[in-house]
């Protein structure tokens, strides 16, 4: 095995990186060392490369791979050499409360792979076999790749509780909202509506290929009309916001029904105004999901393997990882939905 590989490394706070050989690592007590196959961008790794994130330096970011099992460490029995694996990127420490009732994504000592500990844009990575999982043969790396936003979507859609035939509006046409779309359609919606700003009509146009009815896009107060009018005012069931911006709140909570359940993936980054007025008179539930637990990837990755999700379909560009700088100018354009790396 190479002693050295390539690896995209951040090492100072402040916008950029550096592509740089390092050591390859070296896998401890329940451990695996994973030959990564394919990895994706995701936005966090945006914000950690742009220097708009605090992380601990130097980082390998890159926590959407998947690939071969090259190496075990001590006390690893469940794996082997060459198994076809990927990993959730959430590692609880197994011991604090919220770890005891499975909700390790919201660990109290929480690390995650590729924001806290070094992650897959590299040709190895190393993980905790707890967060591992085999991938059937059936399934490429690339869609065992994108389990992580499938499961990220997953949880959000899950937190919902639709029901057959509720009408669905999703918000936000980046990755979690598409997938968003297609999980929803999984479920049992009857009626799913996305929206987005009048720079994501290519989004939206793919938003139609796989699952939603109907696609609007504009302004908050055009969006929230047009909504209005395509459900004959009686508005939506379930909202499923993905987007983060604080002018997409209105949206949700405008367009819900009295009764109706807005469940929030997207990750705010200032506080948003809300009208808790209208929440209280319409008796809105509003919940929160982040990342996802074992049992929310095992479900997504089942998702998969039947077909009912095709994760897949939002791949629009794929680069070795020495071209990673033209997947990120890519991203950063909207020019992209999901960039796959192959290192």
């Amino acid at each position: 095995m190479e002693k050295e590989m390539l690896a995209l490394v951040k090492r100072n706070m402040g916008p950029g990186y550096s592509l740089e050989k390092v050591p390859v690592p070296v896998p401890r007590e329940g451990e695996l060392l994973v030959r990564v196959e394919a990895v994706g961008i995701c936005g966090t790794d945006l914000s950690i490369i742009a220097g708009k994130r605090e992380i601990p330096l130097p980082l390998v970011p890159g926590h959407e791979f998947a690939g071969k099992v090259a190496a075990t460490g001590p006390e690893v029995e469940e794996f082997s050499v060459g198994d076809r694996v990927t990993a959730g990127l959430v590692i609880g420490c197994g011991d604090c409360p919220y770890c005891l009732e499975d909700l390790d994504t919201l660990c109290d000592n929480i690390l995650e792979t590729g924001i806290h500990v070094d992650g897959a844009f590299a040709r190895y990575v190393k993980v905790p076999a707890k967060v591992t999982h085999l991938l059937p043969e059936s399934m490429s790396y690339e869609d065992g790749a994108l389990l992580d936003p499938v499961a990220s979507a997953y949880r959000a859609v899950k937190k919902a509780a639709i029901k057959h035939g509720e009408t669905v509006v999703v918000v936000g046409p980046g990755p979690i909202g598409l997938l968003a779309v297609q999980i929803a359609r999984a479920e049992g919606a009857g009626r799913i509506i996305i929206t987005g700003l009048p720079e994501d009509e290519p989004r939206l146009s793919r938003a139609l290929l796989n699952g939603a009815d109907e696609a609007v896009s504009g302004s908050a107060a055009s969006v929230i009309a047009s909504l209005d009018q395509i459900t004959a005012g009686r508005k939506a069931d379930v909202v499923i916001e993905a987007t983060g911006r604080s002018s997409a709140l209105e949206v949700c909570t405008s367009v819900l029904k009295k009764c109706g359940r807005l469940s929030i993936a997207g990750i705010f980054h200032e506080n948003p105004p809300v009208d808790l007025g209208r929440v209280v008179r319409s008796e809105l539930t509003i919940t929160g999901s982040i990342c996802y637990t074992i049992q929310d990837f095992k479900d997504s990755l089942t998702l998969v393997c039947e077909g009912r999700i095709n994760p897949a379909s939002l791949i629009t560009h794929r680069l070795p990882l020495e071209d990673i700088g033209d997947g990120l100018a890519l991203l950063e354009r909207r020019e992209a939905i999901k960039v796959i790396l192959e290192p």
